[in-house]
């Protein structure tokens, strides 16, 4: 598995992009992300990436989450959040070629980041 993807430099994740896009659209069309900001002057963004520094570093599916006003969501409705982004990302990747699920890999941890602060 190669750790530094670049999903936009390779036509074979074209598929992938849009399901990470559709998944971002969900989350504002069914006031997911409302409900853990507090408000819609909120986006969300959904990527493939590495997480950490030096040795420490790994292979992650990054949620970056930006929100004008400092928040501070329940436990319960973080969970919720992600348990979402997980369901739709494991139905997407369905549809993913076999060298794709491959190349991504099975086993990247899922990191939710609100305004540049880990969760």
């Amino acid at each position: 598995m190669s750790e530094s993807i670049n999903l936009n430099d390779d036509p074979k994740y074209s598929r992938v992009l849009a399901d990470l896009d559709n998944i971002e659209t969900r989350l504002l069309e069914n006031g997911k992300l409302m409900e853990l900001t507090g408000t819609v002057a909120s986006s969300v963004t959904i990527e493939f990436g590495i997480y950490g520094e030096g040795k420490d570093a790994e292979p992650s599916i990054l949620i970056r989450v930006t929100t004008p006003d400092e928040i501070d969501p329940e436990e319960d409705v973080l969970d919720d959040f992600e348990d979402f982004v997980i369901e739709e990302l494991e139905a997407a990747s369905l549809e993913w070629s076999q060298e794709v699920k491959n190349s991504l890999g099975d086993n990247r941890q899922i990191i939710l980041i609100i305004n540049e602060e880990e969760y």
